[in-house]
């Protein structure tokens, strides 16, 4: 969960509907969440983070 929070901004700005970064990263470990779900991921983050959910095999089930 800590290397998916490292890539998202980190600005709990809660456009993902979450209160901060750090329950959307539990969320997108979980599953319920995945990268195009984060509006303010950037490209290169998206990515990274899509390549390391893989990775993992972490799949989104939303």
């Amino acid at each position: 969960m800590i290397e998916i929070l490292k890539l998202l901004p980190r600005t709990n700005c809660r456009e993902c509907g979450q209160s901060t970064c750090m329950v959307f990263s539990a969320l997108v470990a979980d599953g319920a969440k995945g990268s195009e779900d984060c509006p303010q991921l950037i490209r290169n983050n998206k990515i990274k983070l899509e390549e390391y959910l893989n990775k993992f095999k972490f799949e989104a089930w939303n």
